[in-house]
């Protein structure tokens, strides 16, 4: 058995961004487990594409997660101590390419027939539907390019920057143009307008206008930071593969970037979920009765005694 090569000084800067990809990984995969379990409690007169896009996307990332959980264990557990098996890119091809289809592409899709509903034009849902296309392509050919290179160290090439660009740009650009869209045909018309396919004058009808407001305003703030973040991490993970020295930083967020999209997706789902407290309380009491004074004098009295208890009992209501 040939002796393993030794482990540099710098060990930590080469695994490192990896192993913090695996935990983040795990953690938003709980939380997105959660979102998903209060979304199925909340909302279980969803429409039918609604219910299967959040339940598709949740297996898709738990088989996701299976499938890193077994590079984790090659890396960390069956080759400790082995570069070679720490440098082994192994099925990070797969599920980064196949992750891009399932997430991010889809989440796309969803808004672009969103916008097109607000709207009632196609332009806006046609620019998305096209930049959904090229990131896809670009994630599918990264998830090529991480095949042919075999080796982490080995990736960080010119055709793989390219695709790694056309892949995070066409992100954070489809993520912008959807947040800012969403948030021009939600936003209340300005007095005077004569918009008559924004989304207020539609709520208007049926709700009172301070809580339609409370709505609007929550839904675009969730729209405006939840793209823009997964745009950052877009952004992000791009700048760290140009880094000099081709450090290995871009792993952590390429690791988190899908569950990123997944739980952004499931927190507009759970926008419409409101959670409030009822609480009942048995108060300690006394009770006395005295007979006709006429009758006799003497006084016959009970009393019933309880223990004051309060307790929370929380329900889930959707603001359908």
């Amino acid at each position: 058995m040939s002796a393993l090569p030794p482990i540099p000084p710098d060990i930590g800067r080469i695994a490192g961004p990896l192993l913090i990809g695996y935990l983040l990984n795990w953690g938003l995969e709980g939380v997105l487990s959660m979102q998903v379990y209060m979304y199925y409690l909340a909302f279980p007169q969803d429409p039918l594409s609604n219910k299967l896009l959040a339940y598709g996307i949740f297996i898709f990332e738990t088989v996701q997660t299976i499938l890193l959980t077994q590079t984790a264990f090659r890396s960390f557990a069956a080759g400790f101590g082995n570069l070679g098996a720490l440098d082994r890119i192994g099925l990070i091809w797969f599920y980064r390419s196949y992750h891009e289809w399932n997430c991010c592409f889809c989440r796309s899709i969803f808004y672009a027939y969103r916008i097109r509903i607000l709207s009632q034009t196609k332009t806006a849902s046609i620019i998305i539907i096209v930049l959904a296309f090229v990131q896809l392509g670009g994630a599918i050919a990264t998830g090529v390019e991480s095949k042919k290179a075999v080796f982490t160290s080995k990736f960080l090439r010119r055709t793989s920057l390219i695709t790694t660009g056309i892949w995070n740009g066409g992100s954070a650009l489809c993520d912008i143009i959807i947040a800012g869209c969403m948030t021009y045909y939600v936003c209340p018309s300005p007095a005077g307008s004569k918009n008559t396919t924004n989304l207020f004058k539609l709520w208007r009808r049926g709700t009172g206008m301070k809580h339609t407001q409370r709505l609007i305003r929550r839904l675009i703030r969730l729209i405006v930071e939840t793209g823009s973040l997964t745009a950052a991490i877009a952004l992000l993970n791009f700048i760290l593969a140009l880094l000099p020295g081709q450090p290995t930083y871009y792993q952590t967020t390429a690791g988190v970037l899908g569950k990123m999209y997944s739980n952004a997706m499931m927190v507009v789902f759970n926008s419409r979920l409101k959670l409030s407290y009822e609480t009942s309380t048995v108060h300690e009491m006394s009770l006395s009765y005295r007979r006709n004074p006429l009758a006799s004098d003497e006084e016959y009295q009970m009393e019933r005694s309880a223990v004051q208890e309060s307790t929370l009992v929380p329900t889930i209501q959707s603001n359908s």
